[in-house]
């Protein structure tokens, strides 16, 4: 441990001052992050003790999602893509779920040693998706509008939307191999998100009202707000937990009240002080959001960095089984069920070929992977989380690889439908999907 701070510096410092020159290549920040981990992980120079450093590892993923969960839910305007919601609507409330029933059914085909309630858990954590590990594709404007939309609104929302889900399915698991009781199972889950709904709506709601009154009033120095806002997202996994609850959840629907503040805030009248500076009264929340976002943005390449340390090991004791699956996951199951969400949807097939690719898998399946191996006695425990870290390494490269070529090939296809995108509002992509 003593030279990784350094190391993770040094890496951040060189992505940062050629992050221009690489958005357009092949190469993504995911994808080196993975190899620096990988290069200071037990594998190979052996620098990151797992041992020593576990603790700290998992604090730095803990405070990553959370973050991320809060920030993403937070810039998903449903304001910007009510007029239009049909097609995220179609892929979270179709091929999400038709996602994780085909992932399922294909972990109880192919990966015969896990019991049927881990294999749900494995499908449960392949089926979020975290479109920065493909920047390109939201962020490149050549990419029609109502398709960007909708995979940075399916980015965002998924992750939350899949968690009560994975809950569910990992105590099942735990009753199944004996460890719990069924009414074990109920007096854990009903607090478990009961609790996080509770208090992620709670804290987010006061919480966001405080923010944005104290930057409307000019109460408040500007950094100072930033800061505000990353410690609601923390806060709210921090309360939640010790009462029981998921600490993501709550993050994650913390964030869903801040956006709510954000949208009240952007129609609201004019701030109440005139004479504060503009930067501190002008906009409230919204301002200071997008700087915790890159906050978060940080922490998901110091995340990557520790998944490629976490990789190795996972890299010794694959089987061919475990990465056919990955493969499945990413290409046939997600292609399948974006297909049949999109039936009626009046999509050309292009434009469903390539809504079907892009759905990488990254940040929520390595902390639940995290999760996993740390917090469950699971007996097909190894499994799943070498399972999951090779769909994860597979997913860095394959769509990272693509991202930037493949939008642009997608583009020059659809350059004739431009007229159907032209008249939608902008939508604000989160930060930590842009370059």
């Amino acid at each position: 441990m003593e030279y990784t701070p350094a190391i993770v510096a040094t890496a951040m410092l060189l992505y940062g001052l050629a992050s221009r020159r690489l958005e357009r290549s092949p190469i993504t920040g995911p994808m080196l992050f993975t190899a620096v981990g990988l290069l200071i992980g037990p594998e190979v120079l052996d620098i990151l003790d797992f041992g020593t450093d576990i603790d700290t590892i998992d604090l730095v993923l803990t405070v990553t999602l959370a973050l991320v969960l809060f920030t993403d839910a937070g810039a998903i305007n449903s304001s910007h893509w009510r007029e239009d919601a049909a097609l995220p609507g179609r892929l979270l409330g179709i091929g999400l779920p038709l996602m994780i029933v085909f992932g399922w059914g294909s972990a109880l085909l192919m990966l015969t040693d896990l019991e049927v309630w881990e294999a749900a858990v494995l499908a449960t954590m392949l089926a979020p998706t975290d479109a920065a590990l493909g920047k390109a594709v939201v962020s490149n404007p050549r990419v029609p509008l109502k398709i960007r939309q909708a995979l940075n609104v399916e980015s965002g929302l998924n992750d939350g939307i899949a968690l009560p889900v994975f809950v569910v399915f990992l105590e099942a698991a735990v009753i199944a191999e004996g460890s719990l009781t069924a009414g074990d199972f109920v007096s854990e889950l009903v607090p478990e998100v009961g609790v996080a709904l509770l208090v992620g709506i709670g804290v987010g709601w006061v919480g966001s009202l405080a923010i944005d009154g104290a930057a409307r009033r000019g109460l408040a120095v500007f950094y100072w707000l930033e800061i505000s806002v990353v410690a609601l997202a923390l806060g709210a996994y921090a309360v939640t937990t010790p009462l029981g609850g998921s600490g993501f959840i709550a993050a994650w629907v913390a964030g869903v009240m801040f956006g709510r503040v954000c949208r009240l805030s952007a129609a609201s009248d004019e701030p109440d002080n005139a004479d504060v500076d503009e930067a501190s009264n002008a906009a409230g929340v919204r301002d200071v959001h997008e700087l915790a976002e890159a906050g978060g943005d940080a922490l998901t390449m110091i995340s990557f960095l520790l998944f490629g340390a976490f990789l190795g090991p996972a890299l010794t004791d694959v089987t061919a089984l475990e990465v056919a699956y990955g493969l499945v996951s990413l290409v046939i199951l997600r292609l399948a069920a974006v297909l049949i969400a999109c039936i009626g949807s009046g999509l050309d097939w292009p434009s469903k070929l390539f809504l079907g690719w892009f759905g990488p898998r990254g940040l929520a399946t390595i902390i639940l992977t995290i999760a996993i191996v740390g917090e469950s006695d699971l007996r097909g425990a190894s499994m799943i989380a070498d399972t999951a870290l090779i769909a994860v390494a597979l997913s860095a490269v394959l769509h990272g690889a693509t991202a930037w070529w493949g939008s642009n090939a997608y583009a020059d296809v659809e350059e004739h439908a431009d007229d159907m995108h032209d008249d939608m509002p902008a939508v604000r992509i989160p930060r930590r999907m842009l370059p």
